[in-house]
């Protein structure tokens, strides 16, 4: 039997050491035996006692652990780990121990894993060249992507594109296609015919790249019809099993190239062979289940798991998580600060979580909850909770500090919201996707009623770019009186939507699609344009009048809004100091010193600054202090109720001290009483406007009105 353990142990190369004493160090081979063992304790044969001493480093320093386990009155074990020795002539064997306690003997097995360590080794490098040529392919993939938006865009002819456009695909390491809004090929490089096994573009709208890959993702991303709709880049993993039965694995990107009008004027198509990479993991079936950065399950994984879960018909909530601006996050801190946010970020998640609930990473910066043994919205709240509770703390990054991070989550319900797996996630993708336009961590449970908005949003939108195509709006505008000269001196415009079949649409209801679309802009640009040309109609006419124009968060951010400013003042030869630029208090946190850029430029051209809504933000003073701005707007808020609110007079008072000691104007908005204007008329506002003067008004009416007050017959509406 001796002989056929010894055997055994020597085939799996591997010897087993009794420890005869551990504070000694002394010990020895009570079976196995091999050239490698005889190289490593040439002392120890014929089962003679030797020394484990400082010859051995790393096993002598494991013995303190051993120690551990053999004083223990149970029995245990413990593993060293690998470790490297030197045998014979320089020769590296790779080892690893294990200390175990049986009954009363203190027992060491000593395995040489020369071979398999060499296994590993070449596994991981193979994982570390395919990461390293993965992050040279981002890099190259983003410095692409401008590269192709800034072709693109240039106002030069087809032709002229097609021939820039093709040089700059052609010899790059991955398949490029470039195709029309409805995904119709301009564009295929050579790398992509050949991923695709063909020899040269095909006309066939079935088996050519870019419908193949457009197939793909309808038939695996449920996503696909959100993704569309709303115009959003995508990337991820598609599997492509070419005819007659070659499968491949293509890591897919997915980027839209918008107009003006927000329109989609092209898709921009990367995509990569990554079968070489999943087969890699596929040789560990625990790697391949595994997203490699989080260490999480992947989105594989997620699958599976999700189908097992509504085939028990076992009730549970389904949560899609996303990062906000996580795009902008990268492009500010680096990839690997993104990939660290990434890695802390689903420690939390993980930890807030219960041991029956399951968590994957499903994509770039998107996460999948299912949480078990919850059958109501306010449980899953709960739930939710502790995940944003877990945000509170700061994230760390070596560059500058800490930062903060929201999330927008998208829950649905099984079985309630609907049985089918593929319709889950599209519906918990969506409630995330709508939770975004709020800044905070929001939570957005899926409804019918959601998704019913979500297409009348879309219409909304398409309604929208055709109104701007065909000049449907059109700019009201309301008197803002000068107190102490009980004059007009200046007028907001306001816009408003002449809709074809639904007749005046107000602000309210298509400025923040506009907002959210991209088109405002656009729809900024025309306000601009017309506010403009009515200042030097209104001023040709005789009247001193300054015209204020309201900007979005969107408009101040946009890089040539400046150009545009200075390039209309110019078009209408009109004075910049007949402008006045509005933002709102908000803005001024959003970031300082491009507010700050902004601001110096038009002043030192002319035009006035004013705060709107002042009260209702988030401004500090300092900022009032340190930004080139002239006035104070109060919002109507504190206005409505500033004759018998003690608290709306005190806070109207403060501001209007605090505007004039800053030497800044100050004008009160939503004005409807004589009792309110007699007020900020006593506590020395500059200015008013609202319902007592006039509502906003068409130019004819506006310009009747200004007569009316030149007569001296002002009508209080």
């Amino acid at each position: 039997m001796t002989s056929l353990i010894n055997n055994v142990l020597n085939a799996m190369q591997q010897i087993i050491i009794e420890v005869v004493d551990s504070s000694a160090g002394t010990a020895r081979i009570i079976e196995g035996e091999s050239q490698w063992s005889n190289d490593l304790f040439p002392h120890s044969q014929h089962r003679k006692i030797f020394n484990i001493d400082d010859n051995f480093p790393f096993l002598q320093d494991f013995l303190i652990d051993a120690e551990l386990v053999w004083t223990d009155t149970k029995n245990g074990k413990v593993r060293s780990g690998f470790w490297t020795e030197v045998i014979g002539d320089n020769q590296k064997v790779h080892l690893e121990a294990i200390a175990i306690k049986q009954e009363q003997h203190n027992l060491l097995v000593i395995s040489n894993l020369s071979e398999e360590f060499i296994i590993r080794q070449n596994t991981m490098q193979s994982a570390r060249d395919l990461v390293l040529h993965h992050d040279r392919l981002v890099e190259t993939n983003e410095y692409l992507h401008t590269r192709l938006l800034a072709i693109l865009n240039k106002p030069t002819e087809q032709n002229g594109i097609l021939v820039a456009l093709t040089k700059a695909i052609e010899n790059t390491g991955f398949s490029v296609l470039i195709a029309e809004s409805n995904f119709n090929t301009i564009i295929t490089n050579t790398t992509a015919l050949s991923l695709f096994e063909q020899d040269k573009p095909s006309d066939d709208k079935h088996t050519n790249p870019m419908a193949v890959i457009v197939q793909l993702l309808k038939n695996q991303v449920p996503e696909y019809e959100r993704i569309i709709s709303t115009k959003s880049s995508w990337d991820g993993e598609l599997c492509w099993m070419s005819p007659p039965s070659t499968l491949k694995w293509l890591k897919v990107s997915l980027y839209p190239v918008l107009g003006e009008l927000n329109e989609v004027k092209n898709w921009l198509v990367f995509a990569n062979d990554i079968s070489n990479t999943k087969h890699l993991v596929q040789v560990n079936e625990q790697l391949g289940l595994q997203d490699m950065l989080t260490e999480l399950p992947n989105r594989i994984a997620f699958w599976q798991t999700l189908e097992k879960q509504v085939a028990l018909n076992i009730p549970f909530y389904l949560l899609y998580v996303d990062i906000n601006e996580f795009r902008r996050h990268n492009e500010f801190y680096g990839h690997d600060e993104g990939d660290k946010l990434l890695i802390e970020l689903s420690v939390r998640l993980k930890n807030t979580m219960q041991a029956s609930d399951f968590i994957a990473r499903v994509g770039g910066d998107e996460f999948a909850i299912i949480l078990n043994n919850i059958n109501s919205q306010q449980a899953c709240k709960h739930e939710v909770n502790k995940i944003f509770n877990a945000m509170k703390k700061d994230f760390e990054t070596t560059k500058s500090g800490t930062f903060n991070i929201c999330l927008s989550i998208g829950a649905a319900s099984f079985p309630h919201d609907t049985l089918c797996v593929k319709e889950l996630m599209k519906f918990v993708d969506l409630s995330a996707y709508n939770g975004k336009e709020v800044k905070a961590n929001s939570l957005q449970f899926y409804s019918q009623s959601m998704q019913d908005a979500s297409h009348q949003l879309i219409e909304l939108e398409n309604e929208l770019r055709l109104a701007i195509k065909n000049n449907e709006f059109e700019l009201f505008l309301q008197p803002i009186v000068d107190l102490e000269r009980n004059k007009v001196v200046k007028a907001e415009a306001l816009i408003r939507w002449n809709h074809s079949t639904k007749g005046m649409i107000f602000p309210d209801v298509f400025i923040p699609v506009a907002e959210k679309s991209g088109l405002i802009i656009m729809l900024g640009k025309w306000v601009i344009d017309r506010a403009c040309q009515i200042a030097k109609e209104i001023n040709g006419m005789g009247y001193e009048l300054r015209i204020s124009i309201n900007l979005s968060p969107s408009q101040v951010f946009d890089i040539n809004l400046f150009s545009d400013l200075h390039a209309c003042v110019k078009h209408y030869n009109i004075d910049p100091g007949l402008l006045e630029l509005e933002i709102t208090e908000g803005v001024l946190v959003d970031d300082y010193s491009i507010i700050e850029q902004l601001l110096n430029k038009v002043r030192a051209l002319g035009m006035s600054v004013s705060i709107d809504d002042f009260g209702t933000g988030y401004s500090s003073l300092a900022y009032l202090k340190k930004l080139p701005v002239d006035i104070l707007k109060i919002d109507q808020s504190f206005i409505r109720d500033i004759v018998n609110d003690d608290n709306d007079k005190a806070i109207v008072k403060a501001i209007i001290s605090m505007a004039h000691n800053l030497n800044l104007g100050v004008i009160a908005e939503g004005v409807e009483t004589k009792e309110q204007l007699s007020f900020l008329h006593k506590n020395d506002c500059n200015a008013v406007q609202g319902y007592l003067f006039s509502k906003p008004a068409e130019f004819d009416k506006f310009i009747a009105y200004l007569k009316d007050e030149k007569n001296g017959i002002v009508q209080i509406h």
